[in-house]
């Protein structure tokens, strides 16, 4: 459990401030990195697209009983004073049809919701999904672009810090 907030909390990414080709992470002492998006970043929207159309293939892993299958999350938007906020929910449920999980992320720019709150997912604000198969992530929409637009010196940084495998 520890592996799994350490991990999503290390991926809060929140779309304002940045220009379309770069990235820029704002480093907080004591608190994981924000890495800053901007609104009309074509890569990253297409990755909230992605996760978006895919969130069936995340249903099926998270009520398939595959043992191999561990640390299930989504990342939903919420409104934020300037623009919006995107916050990782771990521990994902499936109750009846409705995902519910618990706020992962101490937010920073909205107050729609706190650390460790329970909520249930509201679908049209999906940003993306991952969960580890065997230790290597699935989905991670979002991360992945992110990551891609960092320099290779960058991603070596990246990888090693948050000892990210993906599939």
């Amino acid at each position: 459990m520890k592996k799994s907030f350490i991990f999503i909390a290390s991926f809060l990414i929140i779309l304002i401030s940045c220009k379309e080709t770069s990235t820029n992470k704002t480093e907080r002492s004591g608190e994981p990195d924000v890495y800053n998006v901007e609104d009309d970043n074509a890569k990253m929207n297409q990755a909230m697209v992605d996760a978006k159309n895919s969130i069936e293939e995340f249903k099926i892993a998270l009520t398939s009983k595959n043992t191999s299958y561990e640390f299930f999350t989504i990342k939903q938007k919420f409104a934020a004073n300037d623009g919006a906020e995107h916050i990782w929910v771990r521990d994902i449920q499936l109750v009846d049809s409705d995902f519910m999980g618990i706020i992962a992320n101490e937010p920073v720019y909205t107050d729609k919701v706190q650390l460790g709150d329970t909520i249930k997912i509201n679908r049209a604000s999906i940003s993306d999904w991952m969960y580890y198969d065997e230790g290597k992530v699935v989905g991670g929409y979002t991360i992945r672009a992110i990551r891609d637009a960092l320099s290779p010196e960058e991603q070596a940084a990246f990888d090693a810090e948050n000892g990210l495998i993906f599939k």
